[in-house]
């Protein structure tokens, strides 16, 4: 076969549209190949192989290039990384006598709950993918100590508080099916959920604590009257001086909305600004429309408990957050039921466990390989 047959073919059994007869092409490829680069092939450490191709991807993030030029090209150029790193750690998988080339592709491409993945990027150029980290002090200069107290946690600690550091950003990123925590300089905290982020300083100024989210996030703040806590998102600007609140800031969600928990927080949307009490949060739609509203937050915080929680939310609201926790895409093969659904599920349920729900319910939902398609 031509090489551009391969990856056709490979692209068609990743997303599980392989008829029998393609299937049996690929497996007895993967037997020729194997025949003939069995010396070549040889990869000591297939996780470290794993970090690289993440670190690849981080850094052609769109963001960080020329955005017009290089967006387009960024997708399939991932894609291309991690099909080719797929073909040769499965080629090494199958120097084991009981190999089935089939099963080996299945089991890599089994759909499982999310868990504590993050990477870690210093304003120094550093990181660190903190899943792969041991327990204890991961960097440290006069200033500041960054410390890893237990798995899912990070810490940055001050070792000098009037310190006048550059205020250059750190950023903690989680990848879809991650999740982690963060004590900030200042000691206060952060959940971060599944594809989100947070960029904050080494430490603080004297004057004001600031952030940016994008994603969801969960911040306990700690009290400094002389030092408000600013917080900035694509479509919100929060500050506080002590709270528990939660940000949604997904961009395929269609508005931003802070939801509090205890103390008061000033929410500045795109033509408002409110200063919310507990119970309430602020919306703002991409369109520019403000709305403060009672905020559901039992529903709002179950994913900090590890728990979904659907208080009369429709299909694709539901779809968005499975697809973000298991890492799958949606698509939707035509109309969709427009029920809303009410229900509470463990975020470490199987996530066919999940689909046998929705499809009681009569939602047609298939999933193929990393794909899930809603039916009609």
């Amino acid at each position: 076969m031509e090489k551009s047959d391969i990856q056709r073919l490979i692209r068609k059994y990743l997303s599980g549209e392989c008829s029998p007869e393609e299937r049996e092409l690929i497996s007895r490829w993967y037997a020729d190949e194997l025949h003939t680069r069995e010396e070549e092939v040889k990869i000591e450490d297939p996780q470290k192989i794993k970090r690289e191709i993440w670190q690849k991807v981080i850094r052609n993030r769109p963001e960080l290039k020329e955005r017009k030029r290089r967006r387009k090209f960024w997708i399939p150029a991932a894609a291309v990384i991690l099909i080719g790193f797929l073909i040769t750690y499965q080629l090494h998988r199958m120097s084991r006598p009981d190999s089935d080339p089939r099963e080996l592709v299945d089991e890599e491409l089994k759909v499982v709950p999310g868990g504590n993945e993050a990477l870690l990027t210093l304003e120094n150029g550093k990181q660190y993918f903190l899943s792969d980290e041991a327990e204890g002090i991961l960097d440290e200069d006069r200033n500041w100590i960054i410390r890893k107290p237990k798995e899912g946690l990070i810490s940055f600690e001050s070792q000098n508080p009037a310190a006048s550091l550059n205020l250059l950003t750190n950023r903690i990123e989680t990848p879809k099916g991650g999740m982690y925590q963060l004590v900030l300089p200042d000691g206060s905290k952060a959940w971060l959920n599944s594809a989100s982020s947070i960029s904050f300083p080494s430490n603080f100024s004297q004057k004001e604590r600031r952030i940016s989210v994008k994603g969801e996030v969960y911040l306990e703040v700690e009290k400094d009257s002389a030092r408000p806590f600013r917080v900035e998102t694509p479509y919100q600007k929060i500050e506080v001086l002590g709270t528990k609140f939660n940000i949604n800031a997904y961009e395929d969600e269609p508005y931003t909305r802070t939801s509090l928990l205890e103390g008061s927080v000033k929410v500045h949307g795109a033509e408002k600004e409110a200063v919310l009490q507990p119970g309430l949060e602020m919306r703002t739609s991409k369109e520019g429309e403000d709305k403060v509203d009672e905020a559901d937050l039992e529903a709002i915080l179950a994913w900090k408990e590890g728990l979904f929680q659907f208080d009369r939310v429709e299909l694709d609201v539901l779809m968005r957050q499975l697809g973000r926790w298991y890492d799958v895409e949606i698509e939707y093969l035509g109309a969709y039921p427009q029920d809303e659904f009410v229900g509470k599920i463990e975020r470490s349920e199987d996530i066919h466990n999940i689909l046998d729900i929705l499809q009681a319910g009569e939602v047609n939902v298939t999933l193929k390989g990393r794909k899930l398609q809603v039916g009609k």
